[in-house]
């Protein structure tokens, strides 16, 4: 399958996801960081409170390494590349956090000052530095844009680009992450699924 061919298959996953990453950049030449945050902060509600705690971990790395090593029992090549994924997008995320934005403020530190007045979900813990980008959503993107990519069904596509974008939602509802850090992550989680698919996936275990 040509890379063409293949954006075409997987069209119901990259045109919401294209518009959607229009629409953030978008917000991100508009207004200064901080601002969506602020608007995030805003939308609270005792729902969203109860449930994006949860949803958060969906991209964290141990769910995404128990959903790899339990599809190997699925198909040992669609485990593999759900774990080669997972592993290469963690990697480059953190290479990227640690080596190069060490001092990157995430948004506990960057509203130090008026932190008090932010909503604040109860037993969340708030980190303060490497903010870019979002490990949590690179995982996401690269789990859930593979299962995308072996869902024939189009509407389910649309189900797992939910499933990622509301991880990274909730990167930003916790304080944990701006729009900048989860658009980078979600670029580099979807960026690595697209090679790992595109290159050594077959329709044969």
């Amino acid at each position: 399958m040509n890379f063409r061919t293949f954006l075409k298959a997987q069209s119901f996953f990259f045109v919401p996801y294209a518009l959607l990453l229009l629409a953030a950049s978008v917000l991100q030449v508009l207004y200064r960081q901080g601002i969506v945050s602020l608007w995030v902060n805003r939308a609270h509600s005792h729902l969203a409170d109860a449930v994006f705690p949860y949803v958060t971990h969906l991209g964290d790395g141990r769910f995404c390494a128990a959903v790899g090593l339990l599809a190997l029992l699925w198909s040992r090549r669609k485990g593999a590349l759900i774990l080669g994924a997972f592993v290469v997008s963690g990697l480059i995320s953190q290479l990227i956090k640690t080596q190069f934005f060490a001092t990157e403020p995430r948004p506990a530190q960057y509203f130090a000052k008026m932190l008090g007045y932010l909503h604040r979900v109860e037993g969340v813990e708030l980190h303060l530095w490497h903010s870019f980008p979002s490990g949590h959503t690179a995982s996401a993107f690269a789990l859930y844009a593979l299962l995308a990519f072996w869902t024939e069904n189009r509407a389910f596509k649309l189900v797992w680009l939910a499933v990622a974008v509301a991880v990274a939602y909730s990167r930003m509802y916790l304080l944990q992450h701006f729009l900048v850090d989860v658009y980078a992550g979600s670029l580099l989680g979807t960026g690595v699924a697209v090679i790992f698919y595109h290159q050594f996936s077959t329709n044969n275990d």
